[in-house]
């Protein structure tokens, strides 16, 4: 891997993530496995110190775990964890909606239409990172109206757990179930149905009830 851009140690942490994700969604990486603090130090060309800052950040994220003298533990996610992160996401996401929904116009309802369709396209090319971004991107397109930072960070946090570092668990049946989801999400918007629209959102998109075979739950990967 080239080194890290140190200039911005604003977007250090960011580059952290993104190369041990990038990792783990090659399989060189697994939850539940440790990465060598000094190893990644030179493999990034990077000091510890923004390293290990970076690190705790992760960890306070959840996304990983700090194992002093042992090294950095990639967190799994457990299937009563992905539950409870869904419903979490349904509550937050549905409140946002309600209150946004009147300033969601056409040109947004088709630039989310252009992220539905990115992301079936994804599923057919295997792109397991651009289904993930793409899906982040459609539904910040009416979180961002909300203009609350600390709500929309913290659900694109959650996110980070239930698709950055777990995609790869989630079958084409999965990911094909959301897209599908989202067409209908979209046409309820596009009747400027707001009730509809927040309900299917909270009691049908997060609402976990799918098969245990729409899971590669034997990876543990979640």
């Amino acid at each position: 891997m080239s080194p890290l851009n140190t200039q911005h140690n604003w977007s250090l942490r960011k580059q952290i993530f993104d190369y041990l994700s990038g990792q783990i969604e090659k399989g060189t990486m697994t939850p539940g496995s440790l990465v060598n603090v000094r190893q990644l130090t030179e493999e990034l060309n990077i000091s510890r110190t923004p390293l290990r800052e970076a690190l705790a950040q992760m960890e306070v994220q959840g996304l990983v775990t700090i194992m002093p003298q042992r090294g950095v533990m990639i967190n799994a996610l457990s299937y009563d964890q992905l539950l409870h992160i869904f419903e979490i996401l349904g509550a937050l996401e549905s409140q946002v909606l309600n209150t946004v929904f009147g300033r969601i116009t056409i040109k947004l309802i088709e630039t989310m239409e252009r992220l539905n369709e990115k992301m079936a396209q994804a599923i057919v090319n295997g792109k397991n990172r651009q289904f993930h971004e793409a899906n982040i991107q459609l539904h910040r397109v009416f979180l961002d109206l909300s203009g609350n930072e600390e709500l929309t960070n913290y659900v694109s946090m959650l996110k980070l757990r239930v698709f950055g570092f777990a995609v790869k668990s989630y079958r084409d049946r999965f990911k094909k179930e959301i897209v599908r989801e989202h067409e209908k999400f979209i046409l309820l918007m596009r009747s400027k149905d707001k009730e509809a629209s927040v309900k299917y959102l909270k009691e049908v998109h997060w609402i976990f009830n799918y098969p245990d075979n729409f899971i590669r739950t034997d990876e543990v990967v979640l």
